[in-house]
């Protein structure tokens, strides 16, 4: 059966053709895998060889310290990121173009009801086949909405990759900032980010004009590292992307 995906899933190539880093980048779950790479909880987890308060998401997450996408997406990422089927509706077929090729045997029973049967003799029939047929368990009930996800783990909503892209670029600068023996303004991080080229500060501007565009800067950066930060820590709950 194909593997569907409710948003566009990393591309990679083959082995003679790579697709460049840009073709796994142009999907929201490759952002899920590297904001998830930021949280140290989860890292710590993973040093812990998924032991500790995290265990359970490690069990479906893994070990994500590897830089390679591409293997964690293999063994990992496809299984949680893919739509499941559907639960199965009580319905009659009235052409044959309903018939699924996933149904199996043991999900579905396809039977031809001849109407020209007496009613009686119809209700006979199935009682006797669902006796022998139906295990009697409850079923998982339908979903109600025909666009919900059924991924193990569906996006939290509708998120742009240029957005998350440069929210982590600006989570990084400032994490590493924070490391520095030489701290850097927030506005020169914005700068060298190319956040916003119109407020970039120029020789031809005024002093006021220059501390606008720096504080305008500065803003932007704090903004963005704020909405990575909790973005990052909503992978922990297995959430992505945080409302923020």
């Amino acid at each position: 059966m194909r593997t569907v995906f409710k948003a566009q899933h990393a591309l990679f190539g083959t082995v003679n053709n790579r697709q460049p880093l840009s073709k796994q980048q142009a999907s929201p779950y490759y952002w899920w895998w590297a904001f998830l790479r930021r949280n140290q909880r989860y890292i710590a987890c993973c040093n812990q060889m998924g032991s500790g308060e995290l265990a359970a998401l490690y069990e479906d997450f893994g070990d994500v310290r590897d830089e390679d996408f591409r293997l964690w997406w293999t063994a990992k990422g496809v299984a949680l990121f893919k739509e499941q089927p559907k639960a199965l509706l009580l319905k009659e077929l009235v052409t044959k173009d309903e018939w699924l090729d996933e149904w199996t045997a043991s999900q579905v029973l396809i039977v031809a009801v001849p109407l020209s049967l007496p009613k009686n003799q119809i209700d006979k029939f199935f009682s006797r086949l669902l006796k022998a047929r139906h295990s009697g368990r409850r079923g998982r009930r339908a979903l109600s909405d025909d666009n919900a996800s059924t991924a193990r783990y569906p996006l939290n909503r509708n998120v742009s990759v240029a957005t998350l892209k440069t929210q982590l670029a600006v989570y990084d600068a400032i994490e590493a900032n924070k490391k520095a023996d030489k701290k850097r303004a927030l506005a020169d991080i914005g700068i060298s980010l190319r956040l916003q080229p119109n407020n970039i500060p120029n020789i031809k501007d005024s002093p006021s004009a220059t501390a606008d565009k720096r504080m305008q800067l500065a803003s932007t950066v704090s903004r963005y590292y704020k909405q990575a930060r909790g973005i990052v820590d909503a992978t922990a709950d297995g959430v992505f992307p945080a409302k923020v």
